[in-house]
């Protein structure tokens, strides 16, 4: 993989937290039925509401459905890219809340599904197990990654990959002291163009 300088154009939002407490304030829900309905613990969305803890885009996605909201509200996404996706002109994002990277690797249209992303994983980064309709693919460019599958622990070293119902319980870790690079392409709507190519379909 070439290197390139890290730029993070997206505007992340300072309080995340705050902003996703505010909605759930604003709606009425606890605690307890935002998590039930993100299929999350409560746990998760309390440290996630007090920025103790990063969600992943997946997670935040979730969140933000159980909000009836869309992710874009609550950060600004990378914009919807060509067909062609050239490693020298893909810019670096900060994942909402600044724990991890990713590289957006894939365009939308009508009917398409798949998300395709580059994410770097840094040192002790931890996805909180969650369920979700869709399926994941994962494949470890350089590093080593941990996830746990309906609770079977399978380590993940450069040139593995696993592929999965993402309605099976599933966490992701990181457990190494380096940053691990991965592909990762899954069905969940992520950026807000798959809503628009729906409608327009």
């Amino acid at each position: 993989m070439l290197t390139k300088k890290t730029s993070r154009p997206a505007d992340i939002p300072a309080d995340l937290g705050g902003k996703l407490r505010a909605r759930r304030v604003a709606l009425g829900l606890t605690l307890e039925a935002v998590a039930k309905k993100a299929r999350v613990t409560t746990g998760f969305v309390s440290q996630v509401e007090r920025n103790i803890t990063s969600p992943s885009l997946l997670s935040l996605t979730a969140l933000a459905e159980a909000l009836d909201a869309h992710i874009t509200e609550f950060f600004d996404t990378p914009p919807k890219p060509d067909q062609t996706s050239r490693v020298e002109m893909r810019e670096i994002y900060a994942s909402p809340g600044g724990g991890f990277e990713f590289e957006r690797l894939s365009t939308t249209f009508p009917g398409s599904t798949l998300n395709g992303l580059l994410v770097h994983h840094p040192p002790g980064f931890v996805i909180e197990e969650m369920v979700h309709d869709g399926e994941e693919f994962y494949y470890v460019i350089n590093g080593a990654l941990t996830l746990v599958v309906d609770g079977v622990r399978t380590v993940l070293g450069a040139g593995d990959s696993i592929h999965f119902d993402s309605m099976r319980p599933h966490s992701v870790l990181n457990e190494t002291g380096r940053t691990v690079t991965v592909l990762i392409v899954n069905t969940m709507a992520l950026f807000g163009e798959e809503r628009e190519d729906k409608q327009h379909d």
